[in-house]
């Protein structure tokens, strides 16, 4: 029994240090992406938008990795709530890569234009909040601390703050300056995915809740 006991907490702590890694990998894709909307480096968009499929299947392993613990080890209670909350926050963090990928994408099609006048700043200060919010929930759940996961689940509406002010200024800007309409659209399609990767990190955040409290939570 302790030996049995021994192996599902050694495998569990493999599955924590895959999950965390692939935290760190998404939050350098979501600093990567927005280094090339800010240094207009088209070689760094191509190398993120490439680089998703290596997140992808970081993620693959750890669902499989999880499975095969329920499947050998039958884990109930608080380990089956460990490992089943793994699996989904390693889906929210390959969302956020895709999200990732989808900046870079997109500033592969911007021009050289000044981006201070479409809602340069204001993007940058979404980035901010956005990785922010998942250095905390990743903290909270290696930590198992379920009081910042819950704080940084409130971050979220700062986010929303932000993108309610890059909406505005740039319908703005797009009905003064009609030449800049294909550049600022861009920009609010890069606010877009900022703000889905808020909404991810709010997910991450209720799962955390839910492997600790064992309650199903919304938190935004």
């Amino acid at each position: 029994m302790l030996k049995a006991r021994h192996i599902l907490d050694v495998k569990k702590k493999q599955i924590e240090t895959q999950v965390n890694d692939l935290a760190t990998q998404v939050k350098c894709a979501i600093d990567q992406a927005i280094t090339c909307l800010a240094g207009s480096d088209k070689a760094l968009c191509k190398a993120v938008v490439e680089n998703d499929s290596l997140i992808n299947e970081k993620r693959r392993l750890i669902e499989q990795d999880c499975v095969l613990a329920i499947a050998l080890h039958q884990p109930v209670a608080h380990d089956l709530r460990e490992i089943v909350a793994a699996t989904r926050i390693a889906e929210e963090l390959e969302r956020i890569a895709d999200y990732a990928a989808d900046i870079a994408a997109i500033v592969k099609h911007i021009d050289q234009a000044d981006l201070s006048e479409i809602g340069l700043e204001n993007i940058l200060k979404m980035s901010s909040l956005a990785t922010r919010m998942l250095d905390e929930v990743t903290t909270a759940f290696l930590r198992r601390d379920s009081g910042q996961a819950k704080q940084a689940a409130s971050l979220d509406d700062e986010v929303d703050a932000e993108q309610e002010k890059v909406i505005e200024q740039l319908f703005a800007i797009m009905q003064a300056n009609p030449s800049l309409v294909p550049n600022a659209s861009r920009m609010l399609w890069i606010s877009h995915n900022l703000d889905r990767c808020g909404d991810r990190a709010t997910n991450i955040a209720e799962q955390v809740v839910f492997m600790l409290e064992a309650k199903v939570v919304e938190l935004d």
